[in-house]
């Protein structure tokens, strides 16, 4: 039987994976390499249910982890130095076809925790308590305006496809989160839960964005028809002044933008072999109430004309100023005061784990990602993934060594070199200092374009 629910769950992580690569993608900067670790509690913030198995308690003193992403590497710019012109060259078009290759998306994630614990009660609950601070943007550029920057208009009209629903969007807020977890007496199975508590902090966000662009038969100007719509709320936030202007403000009296995601997770051991999964932040997110405010067209879609810049003008000081003033007249939009909905994207985690003399575990995780979570509509078409390959080494419980790497594919290409590293001392089996490179895209920083790392401090109960 036991044979038979293991060979079961290696078919459903399989099957994850197939579903994974046809899914609308984009590669997700992250190994998950604390996932299956011997002793970190970060594996409980991955799945509930996976509470450190050598650990009575553990106390997370302020740990913090970021990773950032973008489309380009410092050597894909192409800088080079003309000797003979005594000038840095830089091809334009050459950065603008990599854009478009790679969907010009550019994205970001911090989470700076400032407590944590977990603590048995009995030998078969286990309960957690975090809180701390978590932000997360993407900001997606365009795919065919970088099209028609290289190649032109001439050849027909333009529909501006944008490459994915969620165009920019940037968002900060706490978290209290309480989680429980029970393994049962008389199964191989571990069954975990978790209710996070979230205030918003702040989030700007352009949810909605269509541009129809048509050429005049003489190439004279272009017509744009534009549909639009943007949020802005929180302490800081985005308001239209008394002349229709927008100005950016703050407040900074303490949130209130409520609201609550929660965490499931499961864990099969078969005596050296681990099955899991979890799905986290799963929810309605965070109802925003403070400083709200949304932006669309007063009338349906915007119709501008433009017909090109008078470089004589170019002198005048005031001419941008008034051109600017001129084309947010022209863009006729008007502005609420009503409340909306975020959520922080929901992630799940697919894993299995073989563990040799309690010393080596070798092991491999799915990662899937939905931007804005599922219940979040206009970033229901962005999922990001990514598959890991890891092997850790514990000595003793004094140090733990890991290495991963994971394959990931972005819905038409892979990446299969993606390394991360991992080391946590852990001083008379009771203090962990420890520091990761979770995910690099290269050994090498002028051809690194993404990078996730870890560091902090935890307090260990051993068993």
């Amino acid at each position: 039987m036991k044979q038979r629910t293991a060979i079961y769950s290696l078919i459903f992580l399989l099957a994850m994976t197939v579903c994974g690569k046809n899914m609308k993608a984009q590669s997700l900067s992250d190994n998950g390499i604390f996932y299956h670790t011997f002793a970190s509690p970060w594996s409980t913030s991955l799945n509930p249910a996976m509470f450190p198995k050598t650990a009575r308690m553990y106390v997370t003193l302020p740990r913090i982890n970021a990773d950032l992403s973008l489309p380009f590497s410092y050597k894909e710019l192409g800088l080079h130095y003309d000797a003979e012109r005594e000038a840095t060259i830089f091809n334009v078009n050459n950065l603008l076809n990599l854009l478009n290759e790679r969907k010009c998306r550019f994205s970001f994630n911090t989470d700076a925790e400032v407590l944590g614990l977990g603590f048995s009660l009995g030998s078969r609950f286990h309960l957690t308590l975090n809180a701390g601070v978590k932000a997360n943007g993407i900001v997606t550029l365009p795919v065919e305006l970088t099209r028609l920057l290289t190649e032109g208009n001439l050849t027909g009209d333009r529909h501006l496809e944008l490459g994915t629903t969620s165009i920019a969007h940037a968002m900060a807020y706490g978290y209290v989160s309480a989680g429980l977890s029970y393994q049962f007496p008389d199964l191989p199975l571990t069954l975990g839960g978790r209710l996070n508590v979230l205030d918003g902090i702040a989030v700007a966000s352009v949810d909605n964005l269509k541009i129809d662009l048509t050429t005049a038969q003489d190439t004279s100007n272009l017509h744009l028809m534009i549909d639009y719509m943007a949020h802005s709320a929180g302490m800081a936030y985005v308001a239209i002044d008394t002349n229709n202007r927008p100005t950016f403000g703050t407040d900074m009296v303490f949130p209130k933008n409520l609201g609550f995601t929660f965490d499931l997770g499961a864990k099969f051991s078969f005596s050296n072999l681990d099955v899991s999964a979890s799905i986290l932040d799963l929810g309605p997110g965070i109802a925003w109430s403070q400083n709200t405010t949304t932006i669309t067209p007063k009338e349906g879609s915007v119709e501008l004309d433009f017909d090109g810049f008078q470089v004589e003008s170019f002198q005048d000081p005031d001419y941008f100023k008034n051109y600017t003033d001129s084309l947010l007249n022209r863009l006729n939009f008007k502005a609420e005061d009503k409340s909306f909905t975020y959520a922080p994207p929901t992630k799940a985690y697919v894993g299995v784990s073989y563990t040799i003399l309690n010393t080596l575990r070798v092991g491999y995780l799915f990662h899937g990602e939905w931007e804005g979570g599922w219940f979040h509509r206009n970033a229901s078409g962005l999922f990001r993934c990514n598959n890991t390959l890891s092997a850790h080494v514990s000595l003793f419980d004094w140090i733990e060594v890991a290495a991963a790497n994971s394959l990931s594919y972005d819905g038409e290409s892979f990446s299969f070199f993606n390394p991360g590293l991992f080391v946590s001392i852990n001083l008379a089996q009771s203090f962990q200092i420890y520091a990761a490179v979770d995910y690099i895209s290269s050994f090498y920083l002028t051809e690194m374009r993404a990078a996730h790392a870890y560091f902090g401090i935890n307090i260990y109960g051993h068993k």
